[in-house]
C-alpha cells in the first residue's frame, strides 16, 4: 500500500482545502493526517487562515495595541 510522507502531504495542502485531489489520493492524504497530529494541525491552521484572509469584516484594534506589540515584538528582538 502506498503512504503518504509529510511532504506529500505539504505539496497537496492547497489541492486538499479546495478539494481538488482525486479520492485515492484524499484517502492517503487522510490517512496521514488521522496519525500525523504535525500535518493535520498545518491543514487546520491553513484552512484558518483562508477563513480570515476572506472574511470582509474589518475590527478596530484597541487604543494602543500597535505599541505595545512593536514594543514586544522589538524585546523579542532583541533577545535573539
Amino acid at each position: 500500500m502506498l503512504k503518504l510522507d509529510c511532504h506529500d502531504v505539504w505539496r497537496e495542502v492547497s489541492n486538499y482545502l479546495e478539494n481538488d485531489l482525486t479520492p485515492e489520493m484524499r484517502r492517503l492524504l487522510e490517512a496521514h493526517l488521522a496519525q500525523c497530529r504535525r500535518c493535520a494541525a498545518l491543514i487546520d491552521s491553513t484552512h484558518n487562515i483562508l477563513v480570515l484572509v476572506a472574511d470582509e469584516r474589518v475590527f478596530e484594534l484597541p487604543a494602543g495595541f500597535s505599541a505595545r506589540l512593536r514594543a514586544r515584538l522589538m524585546q523579542e528582538i532583541k533577545r535573539e
